[in-house]
């Protein structure tokens, strides 16, 4: 089940970063009444008596951010970024690589390839904002676990997938999926160093 105390950085960095992006995404919205008191405020006003001509130039300005709360825009493509950043500098650091040149490379690919594969996901596929990030992330999770050889990576990339995709892909997916991400590092950290029996 993975080789080392490696494998637990790059799932706690994934379960992090989107728990950070939830409270991103909690702390953008404005509610209701603030959209309706900042429309009442900002809305051009016309004084009693006079007749108003264009009506369709006062648009009213709409400040509640709407929808299934879903972390949108580059929000998920910075994250994934972050953690893509962050893995690789923990192996190199962990593990040392003879090649350090193709190493970097590899990372620059990597890199690279999360808003590539965030177009094709969009134009190809027509996949929403919602969608595209957890499944980035549960193909990056496939990867892990495929280099760690980890059955215990797996089975979470499987969970993560379940939960953040298929069952709720708003920020309660979010949310829940960074739980199980958490969790299966705090396993594998806790797998890396046993406790020894008295």
């Amino acid at each position: 089940m993975g080789r080392g105390p490696r494998s637990w950085f790059p799932l706690a960095l994934l379960g992090f970063a989107q728990i950070g992006l939830a409270a991103v995404q909690l702390l953008a919205r404005r509610s209701r009444a603030e959209s309706e008191s900042a429309n009442l405020l900002l809305r051009p006003a016309v004084p009693p008596g006079a007749t108003e001509y264009s009506r369709a130039l006062r648009m009213p300005l709409d400040f509640h951010v709407g929808g299934s709360g879903l972390p949108n825009g580059p929000g998920w493509l910075v994250a994934l970024g972050v953690v893509v950043v962050g893995t690789a500098v923990w192996y190199a650091l962990t593990r040392r690589p003879g090649r350090m040149a193709w190493f970097v490379l590899g990372t620059i690919g990597a890199l690279l390839a999360v808003p590539l594969l965030d177009l094709v996901g969009s134009w190809q596929f027509r996949l929403g904002d919602g969608l595209r990030g957890p499944l980035l992330a549960t193909l990056g999770l496939l990867l892990l676990a495929a280099y760690e050889r980890s059955r215990l990576i797996l089975v979470t990339a499987a969970a993560y997938a379940l939960v953040a995709v298929v069952l709720s892909a708003d920020l309660v997916g979010v949310l829940g999926s960074a739980l199980i991400v958490l969790a299966a590092a705090f396993i594998a950290l806790l797998r890396a160093n046993p406790r020894p029996i008295p």
